[in-house]
């Protein structure tokens, strides 16, 4: 669990870099949008996206534990489909989705006493190098919303790259098996 919690950590953290770097470009295109709302909801999507990318960098790709989990899944038998391979990710990943559930969660919890009791921010700030994980809050008037609303995209973001990666990688292993 501790390498799970890690390969999150910095996979926000990597997200967090890459938005604020990126958020001039980002600013510079969408101003074409005259919805500030509809602004936000893009940069969120997209910044949701790069936390899903990070992820799979930081817990699949980066050590090359992504091959040898495609190599170990499908030594003995073909691809079938993505729905298929989506019940492997779902076994495999059950972890990795609580984690990210639980941070959002507590990230929600700790924003939430803080606004609360304190007004301002005071022991929350550990959230954000989170911040990528739960930005979907700052488009929503109800606040459990977003987080909710951030935690299932977070995942769905993860699972949608992890299906790429594995086709990708089942399919390069038996071009060099034969």
């Amino acid at each position: 669990m501790k390498r799970i919690i890690l390969n999150v950590t910095i996979a926000s953290l990597l997200t967090l870099v890459a938005y604020v770097a990126l958020y001039f470009i980002w600013g510079a295109i969408l101003s074409e949008f005259a919805n500030p709302v509809m602004q936000l909801f893009v940069v969120s999507l997209m910044t949701t996206a790069a936390f899903g990318y990070m992820l799979l960098y930081t817990s699949k790709k980066r050590k090359k534990v992504g091959e040898d989990e495609v190599i170990s899944d499908y030594d003995d038998k073909p691809y079938i489909s993505f729905a298929y391979d989506l019940k492997c990710i779902i076994t495999n990943e059950k972890k990795t989705f609580i984690c990210v559930a639980v941070i959002v969660l507590t990230a929600f919890v700790l924003n939430t006493f803080d606004s609360v009791v304190f007004g301002e921010k005071t022991i929350s700030f550990i959230t954000f190098f989170y911040a990528p994980m739960y930005i979907f809050d700052t488009l929503f008037n109800v606040p459990f919303l977003g987080y909710l609303l951030s935690a299932v995209l977070d995942c769905a973001f993860y699972v949608l790259f992890l299906l790429l990666y594995r086709k990708k990688k089942y399919d390069y292993w038996m071009k060099k098996k034969v």
